[in-house]
């Protein structure tokens, strides 16, 4: 009797140790647990200034976490920072390194970065080698004008990775190029019901060129500043956005947003052409 009721002692005992180190190493981590989920939820809300900062205090707290380096990583491309992007998005590799959005991300930074074969590479261990082949062949067809190649392509990718909303963003831009508006408008909303989430600064820039074909002024200037602000260095969202914004009556804050653009793009003409026909009221 004696020797079971000690045998009972000894496994509540041990029951309560490893309660107790359960606890403690829950108390050490939840305050970077706590963090990762604030600075996702701050990203989710397109604050990249506030998530960037959480998600550094997410990876000091837990620097073996994956999911941390990547969030931070994302956050950074979103901040025009690529190289720093490039180091978070390869702590994230090196602790999640089957884990394909993690190749994604790393591949869409280098390809920022023009490290083209880093980042076909990583498009590949993505599973991406065919569809990034096609979209970037359409991607230069249109670039040549040769709208009908485009299409072709563009169609090809996005039948190849019906997921991929990047395809038919690239499919509508041929539709447009060819004067097909309303059909272009089609495939750039069914990559915007694509989209990841939260959705990206691309996401947003396709969102509002259809809403502002759509004649919906208000909701693109809400969707384009978005874009805007997430990844002010897309070359096209500052055009459009002063278009919505003209639309929707605000001629000034058009013309203070093409001032801009010109000033960040000065080898494109589109925002000093505008300036000039908005100045001469045409």
């Amino acid at each position: 009797m004696g020797m079971l009721r000690w045998q009972m002692t000894r496994r509540r005992l041990a029951l309560l140790l490893c309660a107790l180190l359960i606890a403690w190493r829950v108390g050490m981590h939840l305050p970077g647990w706590l963090a990762l989920n604030q600075g996702l939820t701050a990203w989710r809300g397109a604050d990249l200034q506030r998530a960037a900062a959480v998600l550094q205090t997410a990876v000091r707290r837990l620097p073996v976490s994956g999911a941390a380096w990547r969030g931070l990583g994302r956050v950074q491309l979103a901040q025009a920072q690529p190289a720093d992007a490039q180091t978070s998005l390869q702590q994230a590799l090196d602790h999640l390194p089957g884990d394909s959005l993690t190749h994604l991300e790393l591949a869409r930074t280098l390809d920022r970065l023009g490290q083209d074969e880093q980042a076909l590479a990583h498009f590949r261990a993505a599973g991406w080698p065919a569809y990034m082949s096609l979209r970037r062949q359409a991607e230069a067809a249109l670039s040549q004008a040769a709208t009908g190649d485009a299409l072709k392509l563009a169609g090809q990718a996005a039948a190849l990775e019906p997921t991929r909303p990047e395809a038919f963003y690239l499919w509508g831009e041929a539709l447009w190029a060819q004067g097909e508006q309303p059909a272009a408008v089609t495939q750039w909303q069914v990559g915007s019901a694509l989209a990841t989430q939260p959705p990206t600064a691309i996401d947003y820039y396709y969102t509002g060129r259809a809403a502002l074909a759509l004649a919906d002024p208000a909701a693109a200037v809400a969707a384009l500043e978005t874009s805007w602000r997430l990844d002010p260095t897309l070359p096209f969202t500052g055009l459009w956005l002063g278009e919505a914004l003209l639309a929707a009556g605000q001629r000034e804050a058009a013309i203070e947003t093409w001032r801009t653009q010109a000033r960040r793009f000065p080898d494109n003409p589109w925002a000093a052409r505008r300036l000039g026909e908005v100045g001469s009221g045409k």
